[in-house]
């Protein structure tokens, strides 16, 4: 997992960081409706992306959140 997004689950959101593995859901995971707006926040303030909260619950695992991390990287935008 991306080490950037790996600290803010872990250290900013306080997720288990056992349960961050790719086919985890998002609940699973301990991503509620609040800690996905935090998370979306969290990416925006700390690696200037930004993926609304929709794109994020739309991802529906963690995999699917590290993916959109790493493809609005890849594409050098926000």
């Amino acid at each position: 997992m991306n080490e950037d997004l790996k600290r803010i689950l872990v250290d900013d959101l306080k997720l288990d960081e056992s349960a961050l593995r790719p086919e985890t859901s998002l609940e699973d995971a301990g991503l509620d409706s609040l800690t996905i707006v935090e998370l979306s926040v969290n990416l925006s303030e700390r690696l200037g992306l930004e993926i609304s909260e929709e794109d994020l619950q739309a991802a529906g695992d963690v995999g699917g959140i590290e993916y959109l991390v790493e493809q609005r990287r890849a594409a050098g935008r926000p």
